[in-house]
């Protein structure tokens, strides 16, 4: 009992009592008088050696949190936007991923204090991770790739989108166009040929008539054109329409011309596949060749806003073709792909600009508006407006609009034109000449249209049976209401046997890219899609477009079915 009485009292004061020597007879627990069971005195040795190495342990604890302390906290590091800045003097991490020279310390304290900054720099910046995750997901459900979104239509996508816009759209401010002096510039550049000229009222509104019967309204405007010639484009441009394959011009391409040409703020609304695209690129070629040359810093002359990637892509494109023949210079601009590309053409200057209206105002206001600016623009078209609209873009629209010129010339072109957009675009535009050719809202006459009321349970085989007939006769689409049956018939039609592709707007840009192409580019003949693919989108060669879901709108049906039957 006095052993044990003994050992207890060693090992209280074991803290502060330096460890004990037996081969120098210092044994823990004996003293002169007494004598120990050696059993006994071996288990107090062992609790002398463990009391021991705990307060050795605590000691080197506390040396430890010292060392971190004056390593991690050296002037009191500020946290900005989530991450920790780098602190004055350097220290463990001078950046991410990267060491420097520790203070004296032994190798295991060293680890550990490494350990502990790494650890406390990455929960700081793992704060701002976590909100730019929960951005990009919430992101990515309004472009419809979220869980949630998987099984909405576009319809129900479109109206996600109207509630970022509104906060999109206060990122651009509002210019005072009071304070800035706008250099003048021409608009004007129709010279009625003699032949038009001398035309009587009857002749022209029986030209009207033999061109699918258009309809104009507003002031004074142009006689519609009968060839090439007549449009005022130079001769390179003319050469090269010629090898394109277009021998004369469309119906709406006839009366738009000499209407944009006259500097004229136009609406046109003309069927699927009429070569809108052409009536508005080649008065816009026109109008900026006829201004000063780009400089450093300064903004385009011409933007060209639409309502989908696949759209803006398509119309650069197009944009690029023609401007070469003029020495122009067209850049694309659009959300889902690399932004750096496209700020590298903007600094480098260019006089034409397709883009969508949310990246737009992402690189107006990225660099405190350094990248490009709006001063020059003074040439505006609203491609598939209506659409625009519907998709929730009035805001984007409207504060791009705003920032503007005012003297600028806007041109809106669309194969629908809803009453309440009717009132939209006249406020939007100056004394505007309306045209419209074979009716608003109505499909190309050249589409034979077949109607079948199928049940959900009949519709997939319904659609077997038409592949079978048409597969071999060219390319296909086949649209579906949802992403998520875009999805599933695409699996079902790869187990019956048929390569196919499939389109939504869940699909990331790179993906959506490469689908289009590979679909144009005869790799794949179907392509099944929802109504993301259903605006402007020209594709040599397609013979069939089947509804598989019905869509909800008469102007989504127009311009689903108007994918084949196209001008060229």
């Amino acid at each position: 009992r006095a052993a044990r009485a003994a050992a207890g009292e060693t090992a209280e004061v074991a803290d502060d009592a330096p460890p004990p020597n037996p081969a120098a007879g210092d044994v823990p627990g004996t003293t002169a008088d007494d004598e120990l069971d050696p059993l006994d005195a071996f288990m107090a040795e062992n609790d002398a050696k463990a009391n021991a190495m705990v307060a050795a342990s605590r000691a080197a604890e506390a040396k430890l949190a010292s060392a971190t302390a004056k390593i991690s906290r050296p002037s009191a590091p500020a946290v900005a936007g989530g991450l920790l800045l780098k602190p004055a003097r350097p220290s463990v991490l001078a950046s991410a991923g990267t060491r420097t020279k520790p203070p004296p310390a032994s190798h295991k304290a060293r680890r550990r204090g490494a350990v502990a900054v790494t650890r406390r720099f990455f929960d700081a910046d793992s704060d701002a991770d976590s909100e730019s995750s929960d951005g990009s997901a919430s992101s990515r459900s309004g472009d419809g790739s979220g869980s949630d979104a998987d099984s909405e239509d576009d319809a129900a996508w479109a109206r996600k989108q109207t509630a970022r816009a509104a906060s999109k759209a206060e990122k651009l401010g509002v210019t005072d166009h009071a304070s800035v002096a706008y250099a003048p510039f021409r608009k004007n550049f129709y010279i009625e040929s003699y032949e038009i000229k001398r035309m009587t009222e009857d002749e022209v509104a029986e030209l009207r008539s033999e061109l699918e019967g258009i309809r104009c309204r507003g002031r004074q405007v142009p006689r519609p054109i009968k060839t090439w010639a007549q449009a005022g484009v130079s001769n390179r441009v003319m050469e090269l329409i010629r090898r394109s394959g277009f021998e004369k011009p469309t119906p709406i391409q006839c009366q738009a011309l000499p209407a944009i040409m006259s500097g004229r703020d136009c609406v046109g609304v003309a069927k699927t596949g009429s070569g809108k695209t052409l009536a508005y690129i080649l008065p816009m070629l026109r109008h900026a060749k006829d201004q000063p040359l780009i400089k450093q810093g300064d903004g385009p002359i011409a933007m060209i806003i639409g309502p989908t990637r696949e759209l803006v892509t398509q119309i650069g494109k197009d944009c690029r073709k023609f401007g070469r023949a003029a020495g122009l210079v067209a850049v694309s601009v659009y959300g889902g792909s690399g932004v750096a590309a496209q700020i590298g053409a903007l600094k480098r200057g260019c006089e034409i600009v397709a883009c969508t209206p949310g990246r737009m105002i992402d690189v107006l206001t990225t660099g405190g508006g350094r990248i490009t600016n709006l001063r020059r623009v003074t040439y505006v078209v609203l491609d598939e407006a209506d659409r625009m609209f519907d998709m929730g873009f009035e805001p984007q629209i409207t504060r791009i609009a705003n920032n503007l010129r005012p003297d600028r010339q806007t041109v809106m072109f669309s194969a629908t034109f809803p009453r309440a957009m009717e009132a939209l675009a006249r406020a939007a535009l100056t004394d505007p000449v309306e045209i419209t050719v074979g009716g608003k809202s109505v499909v190309n006459s050249d589409i034979e249209q077949i109607v079948e009321m199928r049940e959900e349970k009949d519709r997939f085989l319904r659609a077997l049976e038409l592949l079978g007939e048409w597969y071999e006769r060219g390319k296909i689409i086949l649209f579906v209401s949802s992403q998520e049956k875009c999805d599933r018939v695409f699996r079902d039609l790869l187990r019956a046997g048929y390569p196919c592709l499939s389109l939504h707007g869940g699909k990331e840009q790179s993906d959506r890219e490469c689908t289009v192409a590979d679909f144009k580019s005869d790799v794949c003949n179907i392509l099944v899609a929802t109504s993301v693919a259903a605006r402007g989108l020209d594709v040599k060669d397609l013979r069939l477009v089947i509804n598989y879901d019905t869509p909800n709108h008469l102007e989504d049906y127009v311009h689903r079915v108007g994918r084949t039957g196209r001008a060229g």
